[in-house]
């Protein structure tokens, strides 16, 4: 079995957890952790009731830190096995976890904060009652986003309703990253997500939620209009030649069809079909740039 860097040094970052444990027992700290301020105090002295909650407080902050690297170190490894979605919402939730658990054990060091878990449970649910709905919404809608899976990290997404689109980057509780045509960088509240139709332009289906999909396929619905009282003849000519022009660039030939017509003009609707949503970024500009050059090139052709 072919061990990579990833491994060895997740396996280097544990062995130096390990080890700091041991010589937390073996040097007394594990009896500071469990010293609570009431035994502190029958001590005498005040530099050693500082000294030992400042020597509690450091340690529940390295704890953290070497957790918090290890988790790191265990998503890296298992990275190319699994999608950036999956990935990105173990990380998310990782934080949320332990984080909250080193502060609520150096806390429960006081007496004063003693059943802390159970006081913050009630905070929390205080604080969900009066907080503003905004940030809450968004909260509960970053949880639901990765539960159900409406789009995953790497997907080319289309909002109709705020007229948005681009290739998503990254899925947090509070918003969602997402780098536009333009290669600016928008951040989305999860909560307009829940209000407006979504368009996915990924065919592709996961087949298990843990697996990495390598065979996505996205195709992007180009919408492209001419004068209702141009010749259908010449905007099919341009389609079909802009079409070849960058049949190199697509994962497919283009399909096409007339979306709707009315008196002043007519909708065409270009299928642009792509392995990358990276791809797309760059592909759908430049596709109606050079559609509209050479229908003008042909209408000016036949005006003549």
């Amino acid at each position: 079995m072919k061990i990579n860097k990833t491994q060895l040094l997740y396996s280097f970052i544990f062995l130096i957890f390990i080890l700091v444990m041991i010589s937390i027992h073996n040097l007394g700290l594990d009896e500071t952790l469990a010293t609570t301020v009431d035994d502190i105090t029958k001590q005498p002295g005040t530099y050693i009731t500082l000294f030992t909650l400042f020597v509690q407080l450091i340690t529940w902050i390295f704890i953290a830190m070497v957790l918090l690297l290890i988790w790191g170190s265990m998503l890296e490894a298992l990275a190319p096995r699994m999608t950036k979605t999956v990935i990105n919402t173990l990380r998310v939730l990782g934080r949320m976890i332990i984080i909250p658990f080193c502060v609520i054990a150096y806390l429960n060091n006081f007496p004063a904060f003693e059943g802390t878990l159970i006081g913050i449970s009630a905070l929390l649910g205080t604080a969900i009652g009066f907080a503003s709905t905004t940030t809450m919404g968004n909260f509960l809608a970053g949880l639901y986003i990765m539960a159900t899976r409406p789009f995953l990290i790497g997907d080319y997404i289309i909002l109709p309703d705020s007229k948005t689109e681009g290739r998503v980057k990254e899925i947090t509780v509070n918003y969602t990253k997402m780098t536009l045509p333009t290669g600016n960088t928008i951040l989305v509240s999860n909560s307009k997500f829940l209000g407006q139709s979504i368009i996915n332009t990924r065919t592709t289906e996961d087949h298990l939620i843990l697996r990495k999909d390598q065979d996505r396929r996205f195709v992007y619905p180009l919408m492209w209009g001419a004068n209702s009282d141009e010749k259908h003849a010449w905007a099919v000519e341009a389609i079909e030649k802009t079409g070849e022009e960058f049949n190199e660039r697509l994962s497919e030939p283009i399909t096409w069809y007339v979306y709707s017509r009315n008196r002043l003009d007519k909708i065409y609707q270009v299928n642009l079909a792509s392995d990358s949503a990276t791809k797309l970024l760059d592909i759908t500009g430049n596709f109606m740039t050079a559609l509209t050059r050479n229908y003008d090139e042909i209408r000016d052709k036949f005006k003549i």
